[in-house]
């Protein structure tokens, strides 16, 4: 902790040799955890109150309702073509060089492009909740709930757009490695959801109206950073047209990668609400979601300190400081492994009195997926530190081809585990394929590509 300390500066560290670029990185890293953490915080707990809040009133099958349709936003993400990571490691590289004028070139291009992907995505959206089968895909068992989940879908539609020309703002900032600032906008957003919120619970909103309160103001917080960026010189208007049709093939060259890989994520992961609801039903995916969140108190922390590496490890890949890579990762996933595992058994002890005091006893959750949950956050927390590594490097196609086997097995396995086991038995089949994959492919055959980028010069 004391070394991490030297790193609560204000002042930057030279960065006219390979030791300072590194310090500096670490630096610009560590603001960037004090930010994250703070508006993560924040969003844990709109999250913690979006429960507590809203289950009683609500109740299972509304609550449920809610909670698939919030989680269409982290499974629909691959809308954005790949190209809101591609953005960080396009923005990180230009940034490590001494052409002044790459960073805004890029930055206004990729933000052009993304704003025309943004908007057909909003597009393409309001047309498939026009004609989808809906009653089909969310059961529910009140004939009312259909006219609120079709209203609530044509809101989000147009709120996913929005989410997307967001995250891709938030990823420029990761890419200048001031994450820190995007976070303070998060945070702002998260202020104002909360707000937002207890006036939403106090008239016993539908979920048309959460759905606004919640994912609304997150969407406006890009607006405070491109003034940042305007007023920097880092994002221009004027000639933005040409920027774009100069960043688009090289975005969408290595967006296609990260493209395939967030469809195997969210085939693999973000779409267990979807396969819960339509099978069991949207009453499940509300025991489903307390579980869930209930462990994101150990997997979004981590998350957090994680996240910021991703740019720190694309400037040192720019730089070809592979001592930095090598040992940042190593720290890196020995205190990831060590918190995550701890947290989970932790969480697990006091689970049961947590979720009756967190629902008011208005939901039972089992033992059994608790267990479950509690394996995959360890799993899901080593993973992602080691995804910000292979991402800042450019090791994405070895990802995307680990994540297309993993998809093709686990897709069909999960729907036949759901049926024979339920969400318990679902979620286990996809722990033992996920850790079957990552031990065969980056342990074995693309263990020469990873390491390619640690070993010394």
């Amino acid at each position: 902790m004391k070394k991490w300390f030297k790193y609560a500066r204000l002042r930057p560290f030279d960065v006219s040799t390979e030791a300072g670029r590194s310090e500096e990185r670490y630096r610009l890293a560590f603001w960037s955890v004090v930010a994250n953490v703070f508006s993560k915080g924040l969003a844990l707990l709109v999250m913690l109150l979006s429960v507590s809040w809203t289950l009683p009133y609500l109740g299972a099958e509304r609550f449920g309702v809610w909670m698939t349709i919030a989680s269409f936003a982290s499974m629909l993400i691959f809308l954005d073509l790949g190209i809101g990571n591609a953005l960080t490691n396009h923005v990180a590289g230009a940034a490590a060089t001494a052409d002044t004028g790459a960073v805004p070139e890029r930055i206004s291009g990729g933000l052009g492009l993304m704003f025309i992907v943004a908007a057909l995505a909003s597009l393409l959206l309001s047309l498939l909740v026009a004609f989808l089968p809906w009653a089909r895909i969310i059961k529910v068992q009140d004939a009312l709930i259909h006219s609120e989940i079709k209203d609530a879908l044509f809101l989000f539609a147009i709120l996913f757009g929005l989410s997307l020309f967001n995250n891709s703002v938030h990823r420029v900032f990761a890419g200048l490695q001031r994450s820190f600032e995007a976070h303070i906008a998060s945070a702002m957003g998260n202020v104002l959801s909360i707000i937002t919120l207890s006036w939403a619970v106090a008239g016993q909103a539908g979920v048309t109206t959460l759905l606004l309160a919640t994912l609304g103001w997150q969407c406006a917080s890009s607006l405070l950073l491109l003034c940042l960026l305007v007023k920097r010189r880092q994002l221009r208007l004027r000639g933005i047209g040409t920027a774009t049709r100069m960043s688009r093939a090289p975005l969408l060259k290595t967006g296609g990668l990260f493209f395939v890989l967030q469809i195997g994520t969210m085939v693999g992961w973000g779409a267990d609400s979807l396969i819960i609801s339509s099978t069991l039903g949207a009453a499940q995916v509300a025991i489903y979601s307390v579980a869930q969140r209930l462990f994101q108190l150990v997997s979004l922390p981590l998350s957090m300190v994680n996240a910021p590496l991703w740019a720190a490890y694309a400037n040192a890949n720019a730089c070809d400081d592979r001592q930095f890579i090598r040992a940042t990762l190593k720290k890196n996933a020995l205190v990831t492994a060590a918190v995550a595992l701890l947290g989970s058994i932790v969480l697990l002890a006091v689970s049961e009195l947590v979720i009756g005091r967190w629902t008011k006893d208005a939901i039972q959750v089992p033992l059994s997926l608790l267990a479950v949950f509690a394996a995959w956050t360890v799993c899901e927390s080593l993973g992602n530190a080691l995804a910000m590594m292979l991402n800042g490097c450019g090791i994405v196609r070895e990802q995307v081809i680990t994540v297309v086997v993993l998809t093709v097995l686990a897709l069909p396995a999960k729907l036949i585990f759901v049926n024979l086991f339920g969400i318990q038995g679902m979620i286990a089949i996809y722990i033992f394929l996920y850790c079957a994959a990552v031990l065969i492919f980056y342990g074995f055959v693309f263990r020469s590509n990873i390491m390619a980028k640690m070993s010394k010069s």
